[in-house]
């Protein structure tokens, strides 16, 4: 439950720039989930703003990032372990000198984390926002090129059949990408 009141937090720290106790209680939390949280050392209030801590932080990106290896990534797949950052690099090739980058943008992911699924699982006709990129450097400049970077809202047009790519349409151009660069892209449904 801590895990879901930081998402909620960060989620409206993007929407608001500021959130208080209010607004956190408006979002469905109780007082005492609050005093919790603060008395824990997850969130601090100051002149009546809430802010993460760096416990807090630690917190919400080892949340993040056992959802995206375990429930994305891997699909659920209960023998999926991520042990440590060396598993990243070597399993799911994050380039070593891109690794805090990677830690970052997770970091700042402005939205629930569990609002995300992998492009590859939206329906055809369906339009999304890009929200994360899985991979390192070399990934992330090739999507780039093709106009997918955070943000950025696309539509699936077409799927081929058996396995093929997905034709979709970005930024008023229409690109193919294959699946398995399909299953590295996050995006929240519209």
């Amino acid at each position: 439950m801590l895990e879901e009141l930081l998402e909620a937090f960060c989620k409206l720290k993007s929407k608001l720039g500021t959130v208080t106790r209010e607004d956190m209680k408006k979002s469905g939390f109780q007082e005492g989930e609050l005093d919790s949280a603060i008395t824990g050392g997850y969130l601090q209030e100051e002149g009546g703003k809430l802010k993460i801590t760096d416990r807090g932080e630690s917190l919400l990106l080892n949340h993040r990032e056992r959802f995206v290896h375990n429930s994305i990534i891997h699909q659920g797949d209960e023998s999926a372990r991520l042990d440590s950052v060396d598993h990243w690099i070597s399993c799911h090739k994050i380039d070593r000198s891109y690794i805090d980058d990677f830690y970052n943008r997770l970091k700042a992911i402005p939205c629930h984390i569990e609002e995300l699924i992998p492009l590859l699982e939206l329906p055809e006709g369906r339009e999304a926002e890009v929200v994360f990129l899985v991979g390192g450097r070399g990934l992330i400049s090739r999507l780039c090129s093709l106009g997918i970077t955070p943000g950025t809202v696309l539509k699936v047009l077409r799927r081929a059949p058996i396995g093929g790519p997905l034709e979709l349409a970005v930024r008023s151009t229409k690109v193919a990408i294959g699946r398995e660069v399909a299953s590295k892209i996050l995006v929240k449904p519209l």
